[in-house]
């Protein structure tokens, strides 16, 4: 079952118009993706899972897809038992004091993730943390750290066998290792993706596809001149995501002098800054808004019973004081949940009003199976996006050149 719905009707874009039945017969032929054959072997991580279950703090090294995955699954999925998480993407110095600081090495498990094992940064952090306990997510290969973590006999969860580009890994050893550790139900992840990858598969249904809706719509919304995305996520565990969602877009896509630019954020917030270059800004814009049906089903702590809708109450001293063209009166006995909605439905029908290409998702709720769904969702739309403009879904030359030069860099300064 989807848990995911989508509304394409102010995208302006006939999906049944021939155009896009070409289009589609033309990517027919293409493989199943690894990344949606793939399952990972969950036994090995929940040794894992006991054995670090002490640990109070937990420490995520990892840069793009080794740690943006795994940021959007805690941010919408992480339930504060007693455990701290904390994400390192940085050298940074005075973070790291910062960690060490709160951090001492008996209370803490630090997890260094790099698929190559060759990130200068993970490097520098292993040495930065070599006192502590630290597990390593890496390939079986001859990557540095992978030979660091032989030499010193560290626990170690490998990447899959079958080579899958970084940032499509979400779903594999790579985020739901950590995933595990920190208690979040990750059987329930994989049951959701493997859904939606059946339901996203170049051979189904299209209607029922809508990886491939969106992917066609915004191919041809570009091709007639909106060349940004104005992405704005009206929920705060789930704009974890974001970063995921520009890595993987703008990887995958934006190659060859083509592919949108992703701007934007989180809402409700961004309405009150980056919406203005939505509405009023060049018309090379589009819309892409993402939202949570049901707020009351989040409580994912299953020592807990679920959530109920915060509900407003407004005193009678305070009902007939006004507020725009309403009264104080008019908020009583609504839930904070109708207000975020109305947050984005008076966003949206300022986005129709303008007449600007619109898109909506929403997730019915905010669920591991949900959130499985959601990863391979974007899984597929952005291999999709990038087989329609004719481009390697799975490289990314426009990054490789610049981390070479990192360690020549490094060798000058040692000069």
């Amino acid at each position: 079952m989807s848990k995911l719905n989508l509304n394409l009707t102010y995208s302006a874009i006939d999906l049944s118009s021939p155009e896009f039945v070409e289009k589609i017969e033309k990517i027919k032929n293409t493989p199943t993706p690894k990344f949606a054959q793939y399952t990972a072997d969950l036994k090995k991580l929940k040794v894992l899972r006991e054995k670090y279950q002490d640990k109070k703090n937990i420490i995520v090294e990892g840069n793009g897809g080794a740690i943006s995955n795994f940021r959007g699954i805690y941010s919408a999925l992480g339930e504060i038992y007693d455990k701290n998480v904390y994400l390192l993407d940085t050298e940074d110095p005075a973070y790291i004091q910062e960690l060490k600081k709160k951090c001492s090495p008996e209370n803490t498990l630090v997890i260094l993730t790099s698929k190559s094992g060759t990130r200068i940064q993970v490097l520098a952090n292993y040495f930065a943390f070599q006192n502590y306990p630290i597990l390593i997510i890496t390939e079986d290969n001859d990557g540095a750290l992978n030979q660091i973590r032989k030499a010193k006999n560290l626990d170690v969860s490998f990447y899959p066998k079958t080579d899958i580009t970084d940032r499509y890994t979400g779903l594999t050893e790579s985020a739901l290792t950590t995933s595990e550790i920190v208690e979040i139900d990750t059987e329930k992840m994989i049951e959701g993706g493997k859904d939606m990858y059946a339901l996203c598969n170049i051979n189904s249904d299209l209607k029922n596809n809508i990886a491939l809706q969106i992917a066609l719509t915004l191919d041809k919304l570009e091709k007639i001149g909106y060349t940004e995305l104005f992405l704005s996520i009206y929920s705060k565990k789930l704009f974890g995501f974001y970063n995921l969602i520009v890595q993987l877009y703008h990887e995958s896509v934006c190659k060859k002098e083509v592919g949108q630019t992703i701007y934007g954020g989180e809402a409700p917030e961004n309405q009150h800054h980056t919406l203005q270059r939505l509405i009023s800004g060049r018309k090379n814009s589009l819309g892409f808004f993402i939202t949570v049906k049901n707020f009351s089903k989040n409580s994912l702590n299953r020592r807990e019973p679920l959530l109920t809708p915060e509900t407003i109450e407004i005193p009678d001293d305070l009902k007939n004081i006004k507020c725009r063209n309403i009264t104080l009166e008019t908020l009583n006995n609504l839930s904070l949940q109708d207000i975020i909605k109305a947050e984005f439905q008076g966003t949206w029908q300022d986005v129709v009003d303008n007449n600007i290409p619109a898109i909506h998702l929403e997730l019915t709720e905010l669920s591991p199976y949900s959130i499985g769904q959601f990863m391979a969702f974007f899984h597929y739309f952005t291999f999709y996006s990038a087989l329609l403009r004719g481009v390697n879904p799975c490289d990314q030359p426009g990054v490789e050149k610049s981390k070479e030069n990192i360690f020549g860099i490094v060798e000058e300064i040692r000069r």
